[in-house]
């Protein structure tokens, strides 16, 4: 695993970015441009009544990290682990603090500390797909998704996957987004994110982490369209100077 140090600038630096985001998630870029001037948003501003107020990407990243926590945890005591079932049980403790009735599927599955800090159970525009899908008492996978959603819901929160050490963060990744999101394109993004992660936090340069993910998301079915959509997002960063359109 990468140093304490990278995991939580990784993780901290997520949700800085998301906090500055927060304020803007749902306004067209002629109104934010309207409101803060040709760049957009440089600083943060009051969203959900907070200022730097993290919204439900950064509250399903953290229970995908205390998910996988308890999973490594139960690996060293019991000898046998399965991690996308320990997140999908953090997952249903996120909906909880949603104000939802999840279908924790025995008790255990309730335990965990995140679940005590009130301030995280604030709403915070959770998406649909995630919601439906944790209601429904499933847990999605890759070979037996729950739905064709491939909204980013299953990729803004991968990035602990990326941090735990496991020999195929790529894989990881796309177990975790798969959970909810059953298009490939929802969940192989995701994979993407983690391999990125991974690779990042061992020391790697991007270039070198962007040639291994991508090497990653091409043995997987059905990647063309993210291949195409990562290949189009490496073209563009070379391209200067960087514009939103």
């Amino acid at each position: 695993p990468p140093s304490p140090q990278r995991a939580i600038g990784c993780l901290l630096g997520g949700a800085v970015g998301d906090a500055l985001g927060a304020p803007v998630e749902f306004l067209s870029l002629a109104a934010i441009r309207a409101r803060f001037g040709p760049e957009g948003i440089r600083d943060f501003v009051p969203a959900y009544g907070v200022l730097g107020a993290i919204t439900d990407d950064t509250q399903m990243t953290l229970f995908t990290a205390e998910g996988l926590l308890q999973a490594l945890r139960r690996g060293r005591e019991r000898g046998l682990w399965h991690p996308p079932t320990m997140v999908y049980h953090a997952y249903l403790r996120w909906l909880e603090t949603q104000g939802a009735t999840p279908p924790y599927p025995y008790q255990e599955a309730r335990n965990g500390h995140l679940l005590t800090i009130r301030t995280l159970h604030a709403s915070r525009a959770p998406g649909n797909t995630c919601l439906a899908a944790l209601r429904s008492g499933t847990m999605g996978t890759p070979e037996a998704p729950l739905n064709d959603s491939k909204g980013c819901g299953g990729v803004m929160r991968a990035a602990p996957a990326g941090l735990i050490g496991v020999a195929d963060p790529f894989a990881l990744g796309c177990d975790v987004a798969a959970i909810t999101h059953g298009h490939p394109s929802g969940y192989l993004a995701a994979g993407v994110l983690a391999a990125l992660v991974a690779a990042l936090a061992a020391g790697t340069t991007l270039r070198e982490a962007l040639h291994s993910a991508r090497g990653a998301l091409i043995g997987w079915p059905q990647h063309a369209e993210c291949l195409a959509a990562v290949d189009a997002a490496v073209h563009l960063a070379r391209v200067a100077p960087a514009t939103a359109e």
